[in-house]
């Protein structure tokens, strides 16, 4: 009798509470979805009902009223870029705080710690008046150096997890061969930890993507205005059109929807190991 209430309460803790946290998350998505093909008069009259009928006339609506073409063009840019940045100089800070030895290294690791610790609204009003004074304001330039700075401590910590447990052997190896240290990082870390490097590419280019607080501080040109920030477009001062907003909820996040779903067994490897490792 004891076995089999121990093998009951296995059974529901292994798959009642995934299921209680897989429901809680997907609910407000799933919410998102229903809302944004459903009629506008039925979501005032019952937002949380099934619609009538499903119409893609928000979604269509909403496209063209935030002119998301655009803002696509500009988040992928400063996604391409500020993933390029931390990936490459992640990688090679990470390398160096792994495998060599120097002075000041764990002076460095102290202060990216305390950054990671640092809320970024207080870097808001000193960037503004520096980007003001190198001309960087309403700028993509200053948004992927804003972005690269912010995203970097985080990756450097996780990328240096997963190099760390790589055999320092392979390394010695290569410099036996003649290999230098930038040799060794590119033809033989750079393969070894390309999951970690996937997973980091796509961390970064997700909140990039989703940034709302810097992306409105620091672009005021609707020309160069970001998805995360064209919501505002269908907020006015009293009231909101919730249709459109969750229209644009869609937009937004649909990509990123189906590139996890294409990558998501390199996107777990990649967590898994670079948390393990080290």
């Amino acid at each position: 009798m004891g076995n089999v209430m121990t093998n009951r309460n296995r059974f529901w803790g292994s798959h009642l509470v995934p299921l209680v946290v897989l429901i809680v998350t997907l609910a407000p998505i799933f919410l998102l979805f229903l809302n944004a093909v459903k009629p506008s008069d039925e979501f005032t009259a019952n937002p949380f009902g099934l619609p009538s009928r499903l119409t893609l006339e928000n979604i269509s609506t909403a496209w063209t009223m935030g002119e998301y073409g655009e803002a696509y063009w500009n988040s992928i840019i400063v996604g391409v870029c500020t993933v390029l940045i931390v990936c490459t100089a992640g990688g090679l800070c990470a390398y160096a705080l792994a495998k060599l030895e120097f002075r000041g290294k764990s002076l460095i690791m102290l202060l990216l710690f305390l950054v990671l610790s640092v809320p970024m609204g207080l870097f808001l009003v000193p960037l503004f008046y520096a980007w003001i004074k190198l001309n960087l304001m309403d700028t993509l330039q200053g948004l992927i150096l804003i972005y690269s700075a912010i995203y970097l401590p985080f990756n450097i910590f996780l990328l240096r997890t997963y190099l760390i447990g790589i055999p320092k052997e392979i390394s010695e190896s290569a410099k036996i061969d003649g290999c230098n240290e930038l040799q060794i990082f590119g033809k033989i870390m750079l393969p070894i930890a390309k999951p970690v490097f996937l997973t980091v590419s796509l961390l970064t280019g997700l909140w990039t993507w989703n940034e709302f607080f810097f992306a409105n501080a620091f672009i005021q040109n609707e020309d160069l205005k970001t998805v995360a920030t064209k919501y505002l477009v269908f907020v006015g001062n009293y009231s909101a059109d919730w249709s459109k907003i969750s229209a644009a909820g869609v937009i937004s996040i649909l990509p990123f929807i189906v590139i996890y779903f294409l990558l998501q067994r390199n996107f777990i490897e990649g967590m898994a190991e670079g948390s393990i490792k080290g």
